[in-house]
């Protein structure tokens, strides 16, 4: 099986091909045409359950509101060279739903729009859900913002930023391409990780915190403020010890970028 690496550059690769030999026969690339509709939903959320959201292409913007009710705008935009050609695959732009009571999840279904070198396509999403539900965002291209959740938080995308604020649980972010700013108003039992390849990750907890770190990075450098940390390693490229004596995990790995852990 291949890796997502190679996959990812096997579709770059081919997709690049087909723009050459697209534009060797004179096909035309501009999206002149533009057509939008917008998506509102509200769901019903029993206490404890989960929000989940894939999106391929599209900012994803997460609130909290009081109640048990989950509320979705989502803002369809597609790009074309003609009208018809824009209305037509706007058309074909689904959001489907499974509903629970204590699970919705939404996904963007863009495998009806084929393949079409001379249209774009978003999604943008502004959400508001429970204050502790657990939301879990899977994206491909576009940023993420969340704010004040009190359920656990859990990110997979390949490009875009991933900033989060007043985070009370635990929080997992995978990303390939893109920063990841994380600030904790306390930290969960389940503790803190992130992944990336290309990119910054800071994370910010509260200065009578109690964790493990354990923080690596292969090109960059790790720093640390405003933290009691006893380290039984420290160097540029690697931080492993206990914050405030100890307590749930706090794993940050990226392969090109900077790692920061501070205190508030």
């Amino acid at each position: 099986m291949a890796t997502r690496s190679a996959r990812r550059w096997s579709g770059t690769t081919l997709l690049a091909a087909a723009l050459v030999a697209a534009s060797g026969c004179g096909l035309p690339f501009m999206l002149n045409a533009e057509a939008r509709e917008q998506w509102k939903q509200t769901y019903t959320l029993a206490q404890g359950g989960s929000f989940e959201l894939h999106n391929t292409n599209g900012r994803i913007e997460v609130r909290v509101a009081d109640g048990d009710q989950i509320d979705v705008v989502a803002d369809k935009v597609v790009r074309a060279g003609s009208d018809e050609d824009a209305k037509n695959a706007l058309k074909r732009l689904e959001i489907t739903a499974r509903v629970t009571p204590t699970l919705v999840r939404l996904d963007v279904d863009t495998h009806t729009l084929g393949l079409h070198l001379n249209q774009s396509q978003h999604v943008d999403f502004v959400v508001k859900v429970p204050k502790w539900a657990a939301v879990t965002l899977v994206s491909t291209n576009g940023d993420i913002d969340v704010a004040n959740l009190g359920g656990a938080f859990d990110v997979e995308t390949t490009n875009g930023r991933v900033q989060a604020e007043g985070l009370a649980n635990t929080a997992s972010v995978e990303s390939t391409n893109g920063a990841i700013t994380l600030d904790f108003a306390k930290l969960g039992d389940g503790g803190v990780k992130c992944e990336t390849t290309n990119g910054k990750i800071e994370v910010i907890i509260p200065r009578d915190s109690k964790a493990q770190l354990s923080a690596r990075v292969t090109n960059g450098a790790i720093s640390t403020s405003g933290l009691e940390i006893s380290a039984t390693e420290q160097s540029r490229r690697r931080v492993e010890g206990a914050i405030g004596g100890g307590g749930p995990a706090i794993t940050l790995e990226t392969i090109n970028g900077l790692i920061t852990v501070r205190g508030r």
